[in-house]
């Protein structure tokens, strides 16, 4: 694992993926840090004052707090009820033009939709998060493929 933390930026740079104004105020981490440089096993500690570099076979307890912001950041949020209503809403008008009568009616369109039921089974199932929206990540119903036949 290769970590850089620069703490006066709130930099936590694991593995090459950064997130910078992390508040590691809870970390303890002392005054005189400029940054953390750590590969696999080993890295050092710069300071902002005249000490040297100091090398380090073990992470310091600040370190894996600053580990542990960057987790929580790296952490995807699950989508609340409302953005669930929004996409569930989405899905609903992009299929709107399935349920047009002469859409899936052979004596009125030619070529017409002929899985129309597969829309409306589709449209039921995304319908209930628009009426009944819920916290966290969704198992959305697949969105079906349009078959269309030739009269």
């Amino acid at each position: 694992m290769k970590l850089t933390i620069i703490p006066v930026d709130g930099i936590v740079n694991e593995d090459g993926k950064a997130y910078i104004g992390l508040n590691l105020s809870s970390c303890a981490i002392p005054a005189d840090v400029h940054a953390l440089q750590w590969q696999d096993t080993a890295g050092w500690i710069e300071y902002n004052t005249p000490i040297p570099n100091e090398p380090i076979t073990e992470l310091p307890a600040w370190a894996n707090c600053c580990m542990t912001k960057w987790t929580e950041a790296n952490t995807p949020v699950p989508p609340s009820a409302a953005q669930n209503k929004t996409t569930a809403v989405s899905k609903l008008q992009t299929t709107d033009w399935t349920i047009i009568p002469d859409v899936g009616d052979p004596t009125k369109s030619n070529p017409y939709l002929s899985n129309v039921q597969d829309f409306v089974t589709y449209r039921n199932a995304v319908r209930q998060y628009a009426i009944n929206p819920v916290t966290g990540t969704i198992n959305w119903p697949t969105l079906p493929q349009e078959v269309w036949t030739t009269v």
